[in-house]
């Protein structure tokens, strides 16, 4: 009979609620606790997946309501098919996914004024990374820390059974994720792995080969990665329109107002014309720059990065923002940056640019600020960020802080960006909003106060452990440069980028110049 009741109720709850929303939020809720019953280590990383997959599906922001509910109808048919359960453990343990649910669908999205699922999902997988970037995030960090520990602490002396079609495992067995049957499985793409070698070959750093291949994917092209840094020389594009501001009231919407003026000027689209079948046109469908832009992937272990299908995050133009794009380049050569967590496709929503201001303290364990030493400065692969924007260095001269000629204190002071000699790799609102680009460091830093100022401070310190033969570590709260520890610990099998077949015919001298 009890049996027959939490049937009915489950029914009775999904029939009041709708069509495909409660649907997919009942199973959000029964894989949650099923995992509890199988006291899954996963359980996690597997809510969180399950959120994110449901925001990106659904394109709405389930109601912490509507979850506890289904939570709850999946607790009680819990303790009923584990008698040894009591009426006292199930609510507990339901008082404890309510607390769960509370906290990250209802205080996380009020505190950070959450308006539409696409900004939930960011913050979302901010926090699942371990983002602590702002206050708010950092309580927020504690907060959700705590109920999955109170979670765990309340099961743990339970003996439930673990349902034979849960797809979960006890701790005590070898865990498997569940089947993902609509992601294809991965295949080795045996260009990749030649161009990779010959660029390690040949002295290129490996995020320096992943932002290279990122930009000649971005822009189905082979010839974009030749394309001379952009200096003060390129002129600006025309025929993109700025139509007002985002929600925080920082960042431009763009849009493309004339398609056959940014064909014609836009440095890395106009001197293409034909695009093979097997490529994305992107004289067609320019990428710009789209402040907050995401590229599109699932949550699914093998799913690609895609740059041309938007995700919603930014505006409806194709394009992504700075931190998507330093994500992208480290993922697609399997450069993790956070320690024991596995490349994703859709972590490139996680980190914003302030995260990497502060890598350590938000999560990003694969990556240490630099110290400048007589010998050595600043690298190619590095990544300097500031708050609001991050970039990584393409190449570097011999002297690449202008600090050769420097012999007293007096004269590191004087150092300006003016005699810096490296170039970016970045997505940016620079020309007016050309998006994935190399720039001139000197010609670009003047558009990046905060940036020129926190570079022109790394020079100071630069030049003067070449003058007092010491090392420093800048720790300067503004502006960080970090670099990838290259760690086993910090390698992972690559992400794909959907559509690089494209340029797999490239010369290996494109991505090694």
């Amino acid at each position: 009979m009890r049996n027959l009741v939490l049937s009915l109720s489950a029914s009775v709850f999904l029939a009041a609620c709708g069509q495909q929303l409660p649907v997919a939020i009942d199973d959000m809720a029964s894989q949650t606790v099923s995992d509890i019953a199988c006291k899954n280590q996963k359980l996690e990383e597997k809510l969180y997946d399950g959120l994110k997959s449901y925001l990106i599906e659904q394109k709405t922001i389930p109601t912490a309501e509507e979850l506890k509910s289904a939570m709850k109808i999946h607790v009680q048919k819990l303790a009923q098919e584990n008698p040894s359960m009591t009426s006292a453990q199930a609510e507990r343990v339901q008082k404890d996914l309510d607390g769960l649910v509370d906290s990250l669908l209802a205080e996380a999205p009020q505190g950070e004024r959450v308006e539409n699922s696409d900004q939930l999902l960011i913050l979302l997988s901010a926090i699942d990374v371990g983002d602590r970037s702002t206050t708010f995030r950092s309580y927020m960090q504690d907060r959700i820390r705590a109920n999955f520990t109170q979670l765990s602490t309340t099961v743990k002396s339970m003996e439930l059974e673990c349902p034979e079609d849960s797809g979960s495992n006890s701790t005590a067995g070898t865990e498997t994720e569940a089947e993902e049957p609509s992601t294809p499985e991965v295949v080795v793409n045996s260009d990749f792995e030649y161009h990779k070698k010959q660029a390690v070959a040949a002295g290129v750093p490996l995020a320096v080969f992943g932002e290279r291949w990122a930009l000649a994917t971005a822009y189905q092209s082979c010839n974009s990665v030749k394309i001379p840094a952009l200096d003060d020389s390129v002129s600006d594009i025309q025929g993109i329109s700025i139509t007002g501001k985002h929600s925080d009231g920082v960042g431009n919407k763009r849009m493309i107002a004339s398609l056959a003026k940014v064909q014609a000027t836009h440095p890395y689209i106009k001197e293409e014309s034909n695009y093979p079948s097997s490529c994305f046109n992107v004289r067609q469908n320019p990428l710009i720059y789209d402040y907050g832009g995401k590229p599109y992937a699932t949550t699914a272990s093998t799913s690609p990065i895609n740059f041309f299908k938007n995700s919603g995050s930014g505006t409806s133009v194709l394009g992504i923002d700075c931190s998507a794009y330093v994500y992208s380049s480290m993922a697609t050569v399997g450069l993790r940056v956070k320690e024991g967590r596995a490349l994703k496709g859709s972590d490139s929503w996680a980190w914003g640019s302030t995260a990497f201001v502060e890598p350590t303290k938000n999560g990003l364990t694969c990556l240490n600020k630099i110290s400048v030493t007589p010998d050595m400065s600043l690298k190619a692969g590095d990544i300097v960020a500031v708050p609001g924007h991050v970039l990584l260095v393409d190449k570097v001269g011999a002297d690449p802080f202008g600090i050769a000629n420097a012999r007293t204190t007096s004269d590191c002071s004087k150092i300006t960006s003016e005699s810096f000699d490296f170039s970016v790799a970045q997505s940016s609102p620079s020309k007016e909003g050309v998006g994935i680009n190399h720039s001139v460091a000197k010609d670009y830093l003047p558009t990046s106060e905060k940036m020129k100022a926190g570079l022109e401070k790394y020079a100071y310190y630069a030049c003067l452990a070449k003058i007092n033969s010491k090392s420093y570590t800048p720790n300067l709260g503004t502006l960080s440069v970090v670099r990838h520890k290259g760690t086993t610990a910090c390698m992972d099998k690559r992400v794909s980028l959907s559509q690089e077949s494209c340029i797999q015919s490239c010369s290996s001298s494109v991505f090694t110049q």
